[in-house]
């Protein structure tokens, strides 16, 4: 259910966040998630969590409970290339490089033309296989192998 006066906030919030201002995003995203709970008994669209978790990561720097915001927003909207957007910004900011590259994966798979999601894949960039495939990456001789194909380009 679509409460107006929630989903006024929440484009407000997004121009807010186009313009940079975070701190002004996160209360519009916070101000959507209240009117909707004051209107309705519906659980509010989780894009809206989505957004107040990325804002909350960004600014308070309470990046685990913003992940878990995102995380949740991800599951219960899981056809939504932008949370899952979201979410693979605050899994770089926590350093769970992982979850982001399967955050970005998963948005990509909705919507393989999305414009920012292919750019946050592009620039996580991608891991060379381990030079001993039959070797744990994390092995000693796979890194310093590694090192050295680094350094010699």
């Amino acid at each position: 259910m679509i409460v107006p006066a929630a989903e006024r906030s929440f484009e407000k919030g997004l121009a807010s966040l186009r313009t940079g201002d975070s701190l002004e995003a996160m209360a519009y995203f916070e101000a959507a998630l209240r009117q909707h709970r004051a209107n309705t008994q519906a659980r509010p669209h989780m894009r809206y969590q989505s957004f107040f978790g990325l804002c909350m990561a960004r600014l308070r720097g309470n990046r685990k409970k913003a992940m878990r915001l995102c995380l949740e927003a991800a599951d219960a909207e899981f056809y939504n290339p932008e949370v899952f957007l979201n979410l693979g910004r605050v899994a770089l900011m926590t350093g769970a490089r992982r979850v982001a590259h399967q955050a970005f994966q998963r948005g990509l798979h909705l919507d393989p033309g999305h414009r920012e999601l292919r750019a946050e894949r592009r620039e996580m960039g991608v891991r060379k296989r381990p030079l001993f495939g039959f070797l744990q990456r994390t092995s000693s001789l796979n890194r310093v192998a590694g090192r050295l194909r680094h350094s010699n380009g």
